[in-house]
């Protein structure tokens, strides 16, 4: 029964996985494995507090399981509690010295974190290293050469991207031309291979997605939306759509021979419904929301399923984009690990947005960065006017850290006061952009 359990969360069937696991802990409430999966389930369905507590009593049952030091320290990062997620992330580096992740968990929380001895160890590592370490390691160091050496820093940037593609080269190449090629061509052409399928119980459903690009400010949006309204519940970026769709073509652009530029891309419905069911459903929540922010791709097809959904756009100048999407390490979005597909990536992308604002002026908001930070509350609150929803009486609260979380790289930003946006941040980096756009 574990083993289905196991299959069902790997295939994204996650109330299925849950149930599965719930039983097994009702019959063996002392399973570190069963409180394990737990974890990582409720980790999965966004209900981070849950995920917590599984993993803690995982923990208790085995204090030495890497695994499990590993996740619990990530939940409990994303909740903010660094200081605990600190001590667990040395914790794993005393047991096992050559755990780069753990350095890199670390690290990404701040910088004084990270002993000098630290950035030694890991570069005397980095020969014996997988490609996915020697990303991190490089990673690392081009933080350290960050305001020192412009050069070294894009030198180690440079590999810690070309190490992470490499990684998995076969799958990261594939979604990357799945991304910056298949649906620059097919973004309205998403079809169902039962065109009469009905939604009906869906239809009434009003959920809320924000798209966009990363490092666009769509986490620090996402956490005010959701803090100033107790009706609201959201999933954060659970790629629903573009796991599903993806994973129903992918066997098509396996082959060497398949024409991208007339490729038809014709989904099960059942599928997709299946994939919802086992996520969206899971809180009884009024108002849901979804982070996923690729799904401006998708927007002809969830309007399909969902009539009354909106769609918040968060951007900023796609220069300083470029720039920050390439500083950041987004691992499982390989179009970002170069400076050709990103611009590839944000030319797809604005040919799709540009689209669809034209097809839904009414179901798009436009938020840009740069205007929201000189003025948050003002923009929030047409935020909460265009999604029709009833704000908070204290907009922009951010005095209840247990109320913040986030799973992304931007966990620390959140818990910052909103600065204005740095026009000038960026330009020393415009040099890598040259002819880009």
């Amino acid at each position: 029964m574990i083993k289905e359990g196991i299959k069902k969360f790997k295939e994204r069937k996650l109330l299925e996985s849950l149930s599965i696991f719930s039983k097994l802990n009702k019959s063996n409430p002392n399973n570190a494995d069963i409180l394990f999966f737990l974890g990582n389930i409720y980790y999965e369905l966004n209900d981070l507090k849950k995920s917590m507590l599984y993993f803690e009593q995982s923990l208790n049952k085995l204090p030495d399981s890497l695994i499990i030091i590993n996740n619990y320290a990530i939940v409990l990062q994303s909740l903010g509690q660094f200081e605990k997620a600190k001590k667990l992330f040395q914790k794993v580096i005393k047991l096992n010295p050559s755990d780069i992740k753990a350095y890199y968990r670390l690290f990404s929380m701040n910088l004084e974190n990270f002993d000098k001895k630290y950035l030694n160890k890991i570069k005397s590592l980095e020969i014996k290293s997988s490609l996915d370490d020697k990303s991190l390691i490089n990673f690392i160091c081009s933080k350290y050469e960050k305001t020192k050496n412009i050069k070294n820093e894009i030198k180690y940037l440079s590999l810690a991207h070309e190490y992470q593609f490499k990684s998995r080269i076969e799958h990261n190449k594939r979604l990357t031309e799945y991304h910056t090629q298949i649906l620059n061509s097919s973004h309205n052409k998403i079809n169902f291979l039962d065109k009469n399928k009905k939604f009906n119980y869906l239809k009434n459903i009003q959920p809320i997605f924000i798209i966009g690009l990363p490092r666009s400010g769509s986490t620090l949006i996402e956490s005010l939306f959701v803090q100033n309204n107790d009706d609201c519940y959201s999933y954060g970026e659970s790629s629903i759509f573009d796991f599903a769709i993806f994973n129903q073509i992918k066997k098509n652009i396996l082959t060497k021979d398949y024409d991208y530029k007339n490729f038809n891309i014709s989904i099960n419905p059942d599928i997709l419904l299946n994939n919802l069911e086992n996520i969206y459903s899971y809180s009884d929540k009024k108002i849901l929301v979804d982070k996923s922010l690729e799904n401006f791709f998708y927007i002809d097809l969830i309007l399909k399923i969902f009539p009354k959904a909106k769609f918040i756009h968060t951007f900023r100048d796609k220069f300083d984009s470029i720039i920050a999407i390439y500083q950041s390490m987004l691992i499982y979005l390989p179009w970002s690990h170069s400076i050709d597909n990103i611009s590839k990536y944000i030319l797809n992308y604005e040919k799709n947005i540009n689209y669809f604002k034209k097809k839904y002026s009414d179901k798009i908001l436009d938020i840009k960065l740069e205007d929201f930070t000189s003025d948050p509350k003002s923009y929030l609150k047409s935020i909460f006017q265009f999604c029709n929803v009833k704000p908070s009486e204290d907009l922009l609260n951010f005095n209840n850290d247990n109320d913040i979380f986030s799973k992304t790289s931007s966990f620390l930003q959140i818990r910052q006061r909103i600065q204005k946006y740095n026009y000038d941040k960026y330009k020393p980096y415009y040099f890598l952009i040259k002819n880009k756009l």
